[in-house]
This record gives C-alpha cells, sequence and structure tokens, in this order.
C-alpha cells in the first residue's frame, strides 16, 4: 500500500517527506551523514539534560493530589499548544496552493488527501513536542520505572485529538467570516489559543492565597470542572502517563476516533474551502482594489516607510507570531510581580524593556532579511544606506504602538518611571533592530520565530542585548552606577557586531534624514 501511488499511506509518506526536507533546509550545505550526526548528537544532548529534568519531575508522577494538578496543568499546556500548531498549519494547508491544488485536482479522493495532511499535521505538531516530552520520557523509564513510556500513547493521542480541533476551528472561521478575513482570524485564534494557558497560569500564579482559594472554591461550584463521565475521559491523559494500559488504550481508541470523524465530515469541505481560498484578496485590501492602488505620493522615505506598515497589516501570520512572541515574555514579569521585595512598576520597567527589544528585532528581521523584494529594493536609484536608514525608521512605530499601552499604564503610577522605561526601551529596540540590520539571515516571513535558527550566534546577542538593556535599566531606577556595567558591554557587543565603520549608522541617524 506504501507503494501504490495515490493511497493513503503514499500520500502521508509524501507529506511527511515534505516536512522532512523543511527541518534538513535548517542544515543547508551538509551531507545526509553530518545531518544525522548531528542529530544524534542532538538527541543525545537533550537525553543527558532529561536526567535532571526527571528527578525533578518524580514527584509529580508519584500520584499525590498535589502531583496530579501539577501534571494537569503540564497537559493542559501541552494541548493547548498542540491545538495552537495545528491552527497554524491548517491555515498554511487551506491558503498555501503548492501541492494541494494538484492534489484535489487528481481523481483522488478530497476525503483521502485531506485526511493524509490533517495526519502529517498531526505528526509535525506532535514533532514540536516530542522533541522535548521523549527524552524525559526515556531517561525517566531508564532511572524509575517503565510508567514513563506512557508518555508515548498519551501524545499521540492529544496531538490527534488537538490537529482535528484545529482543523475544526480553522474551517469554522471560514464559514464564518470568508476565505477574505479567515486567514487573519485563524492566525490570531491559534495565537490565543497557545498563549491563553500559559497567561492564565501566570496570573493564577500571581493571585494572592484567599483569592487564588476563593476562586477554585467558584469553580468546583460552577460546575464548569467536570464530573461523572466526563470526569472519566478527561482523567484518561493522566492515567497514560501514570502508566496505565486500559487508560493507553481507550486514549488512544478516542484519539484515532475523533480524528477519523473530524476528517470525514470536513474532508469535502476543506477541499472546496481551499479552491475557495485561492486569489481571496488580503483583509486589507479595497472591494475593487481601484482606488488604494492609485494613490501615489512622492518622498522615497515616506513611500519605503508606508510600504513596510502595509506588508505588515497585510500579513496575518506577523501579528500571530509576534503575539506569541509577546505573551511568552509575560513571564519575566510575573517571575517579578511574584517576589514580595520588588514593587510592581519595578517588575513592569524591564519587561516593557525586553519586550521593546525582542519586537524591534522581530521587525527588523522582517523588513531586512524577509524582503520579499530585495531585487527590485537594490535596483532603485537610492543608496542602500538610505534604504536602511527609512527601514530602521519603519521599525519605530510598530514598536512604540505595542509598549505604548503599558508605557501610559506605568505613567499613571509615576511619570518618571515611564520616561525611564521610554527611553530604555528606545535604546534596546535600536540596538537589536541595528544587529539584524547588519547580519541579516534571508529566510521566509513565516519563519520570524524561527530565525535564529540560521545563526545561534545572532539569536544568542540578540536575547543578551534586550537583558542588558532590562538589567541597565533597574539599576538606573534604584540610583546605581551599576547601569553604566551592562551599557557599557552593550556598547561593546554593538561594535564588535558591526562590520564596519561602527558610528556611521549613529551619524546618519542624527543627521535626520531618517525623518525626511
Amino acid at each position: 500500500m506504501m507503494r501504490r501511488p495515490g493511497s493513503f499511506l503514499w500520500l502521508v509518506a509524501h507529506d511527511l517527506r515534505l516536512n522532512w526536507r523543511g527541518l534538513t533546509d535548517v542544515f543547508k550545505g551538509s551531507s545526509s551523514q553530518r545531518i544525522a550526526m548531528l542529530l544524534l548528537a542532538a538527541a543525545a544532548v537533550l537525553h543527558l539534560l532529561a536526567w535532571p529534568a526527571v528527578r525533578w519531575l518524580a514527584p509529580v508522577f508519584d500520584g499525590g493530589s498535589k502531583g496530579a494538578v501539577q501534571l494537569a496543568a503540564v497537559v493542559g499546556a501541552i494541548f493547548t499548544w498542540m491545538t495552537a500548531q495545528s491552527v497554524f498549519s491548517a491555515t498554511r494547508a487551506l491558503y498555501d496552493r503548492a501541492v494541494l491544488d494538484l492534489l484535489l485536482s487528481s481523481p483522488l479522493p478530497a476525503v483521502r488527501v485531506v485526511s493524509a495532511k490533517c495526519l502529517a499535521i498531526m505528526a509535525s505538531t506532535l514533532g514540536s513536542i516530542a522533541l522535548l516530552a521523549l527524552p524525559i520520557a526515556d531517561m525517566g523509564a531508564a532511572t524509575d520505572g517503565p510508567q514513563w513510556l506512557g508518555v508515548y500513547p498519551a501524545l499521540v493521542a492529544l496531538a490527534l485529538i488537538a490537529t482535528s480541533i484545529g482543523l475544526a476551528i480553522t474551517m469554522g472561521l471560514f464559514m464564518l467570516v470568508g476565505p477574505r478575513r479567515a486567514r487573519l482570524y485563524s492566525h490570531m485564534t491559534g495565537a490565543g489559543i497557545g498563549g491563553a494557558f500559559v497567561l492564565g497560569a501566570q496570573i493564577y500564579a500571581v493571585l494572592s492565597v484567599p483569592v487564588r482559594t476563593a476562586l477554585t472554591a467558584w469553580f468546583d461550584k460552577s460546575g464548569l470542572i467536570p464530573h461523572g463521565f466526563m470526569s472519566n475521559v478527561s482523567s484518561l491523559p493522566l492515567g497514560a502517563l501514570h502508566g496505565q494500559l486500559s487508560a493507553m488504550g481507550w486514549l488512544l481508541i478516542a484519539g484515532f476516533a475523533f480524528f477519523a470523524a473530524t476528517t470525514g465530515f470536513l474532508g469535502e469541505r476543506f477541499a472546496a474551502a481551499a479552491i475557495a481560498a485561492a486569489g481571496a484578496p488580503a483583509p486589507g485590501d479595497e472591494a475593487n482594489g481601484v482606488p488604494s492602488a492609485l494613490r501615489f505620493r512622492t518622498g522615497v522615505s515616506r513611500n519605503l516607510r508606508h510600504k513596510e506598515w502595509r506588508l505588515m497589516l497585510r500579513d496575518p501570520s506577523f501579528f500571530a507570531q509576534l503575539s506569541l512572541q509577546i505573551i511568552y515574555t509575560i513571564p519575566i514579569a510575573v517571575v517579578l510581580l511574584r517576589s514580595h521585595l520588588v514593587p510592581t512598576a519595578f517588575a513592569l520597567v524591564p519587561t516593557i524593556v525586553v519586550i521593546a527589544g525582542q519586537v524591534a528585532g522581530s521587525i527588523a528581521w522582517i523588513t531586512v532579511s524577509g524582503e520579499d523584494a530585495p531585487e527590485l529594493i537594490a535596483s532603485a536609484p537610492v543608496t542602500p544606506a538610505a534604504v536602511n536608514r527609512d527601514k530602521l525608521s519603519a521599525v519605530a512605530l510598530p514598536v512604540f504602538v505595542i509598549v505604548a499601552l503599558p508605557l501610559a499604564g506605568l505613567a499613571a503610577t509615576s511619570w518618571r518611571m515611564a520616561a525611564v522605561a521610554l527611553l530604555f526601551a528606545a535604546g534596546a529596540s535600536a540596538s537589536t533592530a541595528l544587529l539584524n540590520f547588519w547580519h541579516p539571515m534571508p529566510g521566509n516571513r513565516r519563519g520570524m520565530l524561527r530565525r535564529h535558527s540560521q545563526s545561534k550566534l545572532i539569536g544568542l546577542v540578540e536575547h543578551g542585548l534586550a537583558m542588558l538593556w532590562a538589567f541597565a535599566v533597574v539599576f538606573a531606577l534604584i540610583g546605581s552606577k551599576f547601569a553604566l556595567v551592562p551599557l557599557a558591554i552593550v556598547a561593546g557587543l554593538l561594535m564588535f557586531s558591526s562590520r564596519a565603520q561602527p558610528f556611521s549608522w549613529l551619524k546618519a541617524i542624527a543627521s535626520g534624514s531618517a525623518l525626511t
């Protein structure tokens, strides 16, 4: 059946081969033997790192009431992450033409094509979690007992269910808002699902003990917590993770049944939606497309900035990836807020600075490395320095819009702290943006969150710059001269990172030409 073209397993193998090629593209220029050696070395390192993690997680797997709550939280986080990734992948499959058009135009049944595509999505979603979870399961089985191997069937079943839910959400949004807006809504929904559990857990952790107790009691009385049959169903993942064979079996049966029912019901609809999505206008386009296309204005700098902003507004995945990046930075503030020695304002200021630095680095990468028409820009009668200068100024507005709300809230408490936060956030944004301008890493705009896979060193320096600015602002708020130490390290890193004439950018910015 694997060798017969057009069979279900043949289609699955084809999609998995495409996923594997996407993974090996990270190692461009490397031979198959070298890639295999690198992957084996990475697996060995992950298993070594998993050994202390097993010692930390062992009490959670013992089956106590407190451990069950913690294990349920881990399962909830994994499941929401899988669901979010499934929404993203289903949306890409719906709107990306590529092979799907060819397969749907063939005499193959649409349900078979869509089911194979969804199974490949499930495998990709599972791989993103299995990379970290399975080494822990292996080391746990070797050191603590075979019950840890229940992680394998539990993850497979959760991935099947999450993929089914992600497909249903994508199709529901497509039918609700239409092909023109479904892509934007799907990406934002995926980002919301991916960050909802993280934010909810962090908010719950920040609350005081009496408030948490009252909230837990309210949930018990509200009926939102499953009871009876639903309680038994929801406990299957926990039972599988504890090594219960019956729970593993029932969980796998439920996962495959849910997946088969969803793909069977939505297969034809997904194929029709993919055809309808072909050529659907972007969310920001006019109905006829003519008035906006004829509005020309003079000024190279203005048009270049507007071009970058327009591309950002038209790219749904940009907002989704940026939202996830911001959401996963917020726990820094939560950790600080939980410390009774740190005032609220002192916890928010470094978080604002880190978010500004990370967001500026991402947007700078989008404008330079993710440029869709580099040959067209290069052929224009404009110097490369002027192009980069205008693109750098285009990065400033989105960053300011993102940090404006927390800065306004901070200003209501202390305008001086807000001013200091704005100053250091501007410095962090400029430094991370310049780093990405100096060291472009060409790639697809959808790979913004995976851009550091091309250069781990640049990614490390970018994160280091953001954290150094955060340390500096904390020292500045308490009036310590030690603030000069991280600032001096930042200056050194920037001078070392600049390819030539490190001060040319500062002179160009000071000249005011970026504001023309």
